[in-house]
């Protein structure tokens, strides 16, 4: 394999790209030579299948979920409230910035693929690992301690919010109180149920 990690990252960044706007027919390697604007025939030097260059552009879409969870350590560094934690967990959800909007569309992209692909489901295992890791980092931030089910209730749980609003229009019901609706899911997944 060549040795040029700064061209071997630019190449899987486009192939990112490439999933976010075409989805997963468009990547191939002549798409992403012509969309980096390389020499045909540099992606197929890196990566010589179609199925070596998805797994490499899913293995690129977990770092990059990684490098997203070390941020947020760093950033999420003070005591957070209930109302911080609704109001945060909400804008992610309904008004993501354009960065994270689309890593997260390359995401449902590979998981969709993954249905097909047993091949990417290792790498799949380690992108939710990440996502989890990201609710486990905000929760805590809040004050909550919660169990691995908890997290990964509530992860599966808010996966689903985030799909919702990536694909379905704004104006459906269900879209006009995020954080109503973050308040009734951390009740439903964290808060203790009353004995009885």
């Amino acid at each position: 394999m060549p040795a040029n990690p700064q061209r071997r990252a630019r190449i899987l960044d486009t192939a990112v790209d490439i999933l976010v706007d075409t989805g997963i027919a468009g990547l191939t390697h002549r798409h992403v030579d012509d969309r980096a604007e390389l020499p045909a025939g540099t992606t197929s030097n890196y990566f010589r299948t179609r199925l070596a260059l998805l797994e490499a552009t899913a293995a690129r879409t977990v770092d990059l979920h990684w490098q997203h969870v070390k941020t947020l350590q760093t950033v999420i560094g003070q005591p957070m409230t209930r109302d911080g934690l609704k109001m945060l967990l909400a804008r992610m959800i309904s008004d993501p910035d354009e960065q994270f909007r689309r890593r997260t569309l390359a995401r449902f992209e590979l998981f969709m693929e993954g249905t097909r692909r047993p091949e990417l489901r290792p790498f799949l295992h380690d992108l939710q690992a990440a996502a989890v890791k990201s609710a486990d980092l905000i929760l805590e931030a809040a004050g909550f301690t919660p169990s691995p089910d908890q997290v990964g209730e509530l992860s599966r749980l808010l996966n689903g919010l985030v799909f919702s609003n990536l694909t379905i229009s704004p104006q459906a019901p269900g879209a006009k109180d995020p954080v109503g609706t973050i308040d009734r899911l951390l009740h439903a997944v964290l808060d203790p149920s009353p004995a009885g």
